[in-house]
């Protein structure tokens, strides 16, 4: 679409390639080029039988806390019989995910590990039971933090993040024109640094990034990118395009650089 809102703007879209077709799509709709390199493949745990015991053992939990749309997806693909009757969901789309499941979680204002913290209902949560629905590896802020406070907490890693190999002509290729490149996590980033060749080091360290949260903001400093990375508001499609409609409709020479 030349006329596009974002017109003339090359994308590099990072996500694992089963989450990344609606993104491209409104991308597209609205003029981006778009490019796809899927750093990550998102799997079922190897641990199902285990997991799904997990599941069944904190039924009982006071409440559930869902860390991503993949954490709700493949819990519910262990069917291990049991869903909570309170839960948390980190952003609005794993709460959608929640939702079409018939439970209505709560969603804290900031969408990462210290917004949920932050709710009210976990101020108060000593001998509490708390399960945390979730990936394999990952930051363990909750369970530190909750059990700093009294909390009995347990993790459901439900699935795990398996690195996909590119040769690195492939990246180079991807990388070709880019101005922008979306990263969904700083694992992501990390992979994405590594597999640059060196030729191509430079050109990224120069793209304008769009990442999830501050925290994958100083691991783009501290990596040596040049540019202030975007953070959009949610952790949703529809976030992550308005944020770059926004920047990119900022005039040249007033955009961070």
């Amino acid at each position: 679409m030349a006329d596009g809102v974002l017109s003339g703007l090359s994308v590099l879209v990072t996500r694992p390639a089963h989450q990344a077709d609606a993104l491209c799509r409104a991308l597209e709709e609205r003029g981006a080029r778009v490019a796809r390199l899927p750093l990550q493949a998102v799997e079922p745990t190897r641990h199902a039988a285990q997991v799904a015991r997990v599941l069944q053992q904190w039924r009982d939990a006071q409440v559930w806390i869902f860390t991503s749309v993949n954490a709700v997806r493949f819990a519910r693909q262990l069917d291990a019989g049991v869903w909570p009757t309170a839960a948390i969901a980190v952003g609005p789309a794993t709460a959608a995910a929640l939702q079409q499941l018939g439970i209505d979680p709560i969603v804290p204002d900031s969408h990462d590990s210290e917004g949920v913290l932050a709710l009210p209902v976990l101020q108060q949560v000593r001998a509490a039971r708390i399960l945390i629905v979730t990936g394999e590896g990952g930051r363990d802020l909750l369970q530190r933090s909750l059990r700093a406070h009294g909390a009995e907490v347990e993790r459901a890693e439900v699935y795990r993040r398996v690195h996909l190999p590119h040769a690195p002509d492939a990246v180079a290729a991807a990388l070709q024109d880019i101005d922008v490149a979306l990263v969904g996590n700083g694992e992501a980033l990390q992979r994405l640094v590594t597999l640059t060749p060196e030729p191509q080091r430079a050109q990224l360290l120069r793209l304008q990034l769009v990442v999830p949260s501050l925290r994958v903001v100083e691991q783009a400093t501290a990596l040596g990118f040049a540019r202030p990375p975007l953070v959009p508001d949610q952790m949703a499609d529809s976030a992550f395009v308005r944020c770059l409609e926004q920047w990119y409709s900022t005039p040249t020479d007033e955009r961070s650089s």
